[in-house]
């Protein structure tokens, strides 16, 4: 369970019980949306709500939550890396809710490159609970096997990762990880010759258009899942451009979704998690 990190200090007006209490009756429901507008770059409410795997709490604040690029109210924090995460994610005016996140390591050095988090549009979430596959939701066999995850990914939604290095990175370091993964899906899959030379330029095209910079840290970027199974990128709001294949969109996804080799063990516990809550939200007293 990830912890609330307060943006300002101290937090005096959560010292009385009765406090405590009206924020506990704050929670999220399951089909709540965010403003259809910008958010405010102050923080409006103090709150606590329940979003998938995670407690946060909204407190008011005229911090940002990123110093450059989107903005966005309401956060978590991983706590390997402390960094923050919007609950709401905007991307082209269309808001997506937070489902989990968990940090990425350099495996042997146990070194922290980035936080990634899955999100995914509410109204898809409500969608999903009437899913035959989905309703009966268990978390065991979701952290078991790929078909429960390939199962979402085949279905004309948008899913959306959301990636910020913890540190100054470059853009070719990224790609080269994303392809790396992407390469290993490919080879563990039973494919003709004639498909892997397609998803070999599909590939291909993701590094092209790819953006070529150094990349600050803290900085965000965006990956998605497309209704028309194809990958659109963007980076800090911009956009980076798309991948026309349905093959390297699902398959981009898996590579933190799969229970076999996921590129972060931490993100898919806890996205496990946010569905098992979200697919059998616990009442409270």
């Amino acid at each position: 369970m990830y912890r609330a990190r307060s943006l300002i200090n101290p937090l005096m007006s959560w010292r009385t019980a009765s406090s405590r209490s009206r924020l506990l009756a704050t929670q999220v429901k399951m089909h709540s949306m965010p403003p259809r507008h910008q958010p405010s770059r102050t923080w409006l409410k103090t709150g606590l709500f329940l979003t998938g795997g995670l407690t946060f709490l909204a407190i008011q604040s005229n911090q940002q939550v990123h110093a450059e690029g989107p903005v966005y109210p309401g956060a978590v924090e991983d706590p390997s890396s402390h960094l923050l995460f919007p609950v709401y994610l905007d991307t082209n005016k269309d808001w997506k809710r937070l489902i989990g996140l968990g940090v990425r390591q350099v495996s042997f050095l146990h070194i922290n490159v980035y936080v990634l988090g899955l999100y995914m549009r509410s109204e898809d979430i409500g969608e999903l609970q009437s899913d035959p596959k989905w309703k009966d939701f268990d978390k065991a066999k979701f952290l078991e096997n790929e078909e429960l995850a390939l199962s979402l990914l085949h279905q004309p939604i948008d899913i959306s990762i959301r990636v910020v290095p913890v540190r100054n990175t470059n853009a070719q370091h990224l790609r080269d990880g994303f392809t790396k993964a992407l390469i290993q899906r490919m080879r563990s899959q039973k494919l003709s010759e004639a498909e892997e030379q397609k998803i070999q330029q599909a590939i291909k095209d993701f590094n092209t258009k790819f953006m070529s910079a150094k990349i600050k840290k803290d900085t965000e970027l965006v990956f998605t899942k497309t209704r028309k199974n194809e990958l659109k990128m963007e980076y800090q709001g911009e956009d980076m451009g798309t991948v026309a294949d349905p093959w390297v969109a699902v398959n981009f996804i898996m590579t933190y979704l799969s229970p076999d080799a996921p590129a972060s063990e931490d993100a898919l516990q806890d996205i496990a998690t946010g569905f098992d809550n979200l697919m059998h939200p616990k009442s409270t007293a």
